[in-house]
Formats: structure tokens, C-alpha cells, sequence
């Protein structure tokens, strides 16, 4: 099961933001991605209060997102983007021509730009 979303903590701690069920989800910590994750106090109703809830409990080890790449509406691509999710990215980067259908927003998307950082854990993880 691919995580919805990645960050890091200062520690190298590696956090993964998963679904438990319908509007809840939790972030687990690894040391490193050969590690078993752990469970954290962290669950939340929605991506947004988690991710929140993430700044606010790892604030001391300096919690942040790693950057997913933008994801772009098709087929009239806004030109902006907005900040993907990990699940996103590995979506569009698993395709031949980067493109996939997200049924949250009913269009086919594709995202570009993501950092090393999220590529390599992709690429370990799948």
C-alpha cells in the first residue's frame, strides 16, 4: 500500500502518512525504510488536520513535507499546479506518459517536478 504522503524529521526519522479507514488517517515513523514502521500518536479526520498535527508534534525535530513534485489538471493544464501528494507522484511516475486519472477531481493529472528526495524513496518502496 503506497502512503499518501512523506516527511522527514530532522532525527533522518522518516514519517508515512497512511488511511487506517474512511476519514482517518495516522502517521507511522521509520528510522530508515529497511526498518518496520512504527505507530505514532498522530491520527487525524483528514490529510490537511494531519499534516497540521505533524508540524505541531515533530516541531522540535523540524518536521517537513518532502516535495512531491505539482500535479497539473488535463486536459487544459492550469499552468499553477498544486503541491502533490506522494501517492500522486508515484501514480503519474508509474504511467509511460506520466498521466492518471484522479477520481477526487474527476480529471485526468499528471505530476511533474518532484524532488530527488521523493523519487528515491519511491523507487525504494515500490
Amino acid at each position: 500500500m503506497l502512503p499518501i504522503h512523506i516527511a522527514q524529521l530532522e532525527s533522518k526519522g522518516i514519517l508515512f502518512l497512511n488511511e487506517l479507514k474512511s476519514s482517518e488517517f495516522q502517521w507511522f515513523k521509520m528510522n530508515s525504510l529497511l526498518d518496520k514502521a512504527e505507530d505514532t500518536p498522530v491520527i487525524a479526520p483528514s490529510i490537511a488536520e494531519a499534516i497540521q498535527q505533524g508540524y505541531k508534534t515533530w516541531k522540535e525535530e523540524h518536521f517537513r513535507l518532502v516535495h512531491c513534485g505539482f500535479r497539473y489538471l488535463l486536459p487544459e493544464r492550469d499552468e499553477v499546479g498544486t503541491n502533490a501528494l506522494f501517492w500522486q507522484m508515484a501514480l503519474s511516475y508509474n504511467t509511460s506518459n506520466g498521466q492518471y486519472f484522479d477520481k477526487e477531481v474527476g480529471h485526468t493529472c499528471y505530476v511533474d517536478f518532484a524532488s530527488q528526495e521523493a523519487l528515491e524513496i519511491w523507487r525504494k518502496i515500490r
